[in-house]
């Protein structure tokens, strides 16, 4: 981890940014933002927690000065060699430069170099703004499915092959 935590801050990220891996202090600025941007659907300070304990996940985000403006929470599933992304997220006030482009690029290179050949996730039929992101990546629609999120609405799971392209290493 802490190679790769050196590796991302050697990284150009953009003017006044700085990468970083998640850290336990992370947490709670993570969880603010998450609430702030997906409301009931965000991810808990327990959740998150969960997630930073577990071997098998990983998060990347942005800083400006001490604020984190942006960050990506991916599962790494070993055995699909699979690596699906949670939650991709960035201050209002930071959207529209960049940061999550370059997050999932970044984490897309991560994934390759430790094995991971094919990158999944799902979202919302109206997160419009999420499957424009997803599309940048390189994502595409694999299947609809109706009823996926608690409320009824349609899910999209979207998928990109992991090539050596993405290893930027």
């Amino acid at each position: 981890m802490r190679r790769l935590a050196a590796e991302l801050q050697q990284r150009r990220a953009g003017a006044g940014l700085r990468a970083f891996v998640m850290a336990a202090a992370d947490i709670p600025e993570m969880a603010a933002m998450s609430a702030t941007a997906f409301g009931e659907e965000a991810l808990s300070p327990a959740k998150l927690r969960f997630y930073r304990e577990r071997a098998h996940a990983l998060a990347i985000g942005l800083r400006r000065e001490d604020a984190i403006v942006s960050y990506t929470l991916v599962e790494l599933h070993r055995g699909q060699r699979r690596v699906y992304v949670v939650e991709t997220c960035t201050r209002a006030d930071e959207q529209g430069r960049g940061h999550a482009s370059w997050l999932r690029a970044r984490m897309a290179g991560i994934a390759y170099r430790l094995g991971y050949r094919t990158q999944t996730t799902h979202v919302r039929q109206s997160n419009t703004a999420a499957q424009e992101l997803n599309r940048r990546a390189g994502m595409v629609l694999v299947r609809a499915i109706d009823e996926y999120y608690d409320d009824g609405e349609t899910g999209l799971y979207l998928a990109r092959p992991l090539t050596d392209a993405d290893d930027d290493s």
